[in-house]
């Protein structure tokens, strides 16, 4: 039987229960759940613009420490997924212009709009993306471990931002279908990866 995983607006709503009733343990708990439902979206979504694994922790790392700091502010947060996938675009590319500044002198990278493969974005000048060699490195490893049809569903949704009705109609399955082989290809991915997931 499948552990049931909150949706995005369940986060939403237990974590602003849990602030509004100032129980310490309950908002811990609920800053903890929604850690381990995104983190290794967030990550993948960072491994697109960076190369090392250790940055890809860290600006993950920043991207929730700056949501856990944004709590106040909850009430101006539609999507959480959405939200923090945005947040990563945008920290992982601040990461990279400001590692570039420092050890390469190169000009700041212009901001992606919706049309742009942010994947062109990654300056290389000796013609290797390194960070897009990682990001594929990252894929493969998902796509062994869950299958191609689960990897693309969970890329789909938690990096490209695809909801499941979107994916369902693109594969031509029922929403219920896609969420179901989302949840447990998750599920599978985490158990057979544990903490050593990137």
């Amino acid at each position: 039987m499948l552990r049931h995983v909150p949706e995005d607006h369940e986060l939403l709503e237990n974590l602003t229960q849990a602030l509004g009733s100032g129980d310490a343990e309950a908002v811990n708990g609920a800053f903890e759940t929604i850690y381990d439902t995104y983190a290794r979206s967030v990550a993948f979504v960072c491994g697109r613009f960076l190369s090392d694994d250790t940055d890809i922790r860290s600006v993950t790392n920043d991207v929730f420490i700056r949501f856990f700091q944004r709590s106040p502010y909850l009430d101006e947060i539609e999507s959480l997924r959405a939200y923090l996938m945005q947040s990563a675009r945008h920290a992982a590319l601040d990461f990279l212009r400001a590692k570039n500044r420092r050890e390469r002198g190169l000009t700041a990278l212009t901001s992606p709009d919706e049309d742009t493969d942010p994947l062109t974005l990654i300056p290389d000048p000796d013609g290797n993306i390194a960070a897009h060699a990682r990001y594929r490195a990252l894929t493969d490893d998902l796509r062994a471990t869950v299958g191609d049809e689960a990897a693309e569903i969970i890329l789909a949704h938690a990096v490209c931002g695809e909801s499941f009705p979107e994916i369902a109609a693109r594969l031509g399955l029922k929403t219920g279908t896609v969420k179901t082989r989302y949840h447990r290809a998750i599920q599978r991915f985490r158990k057979q990866k544990g903490d050593n997931w990137l």
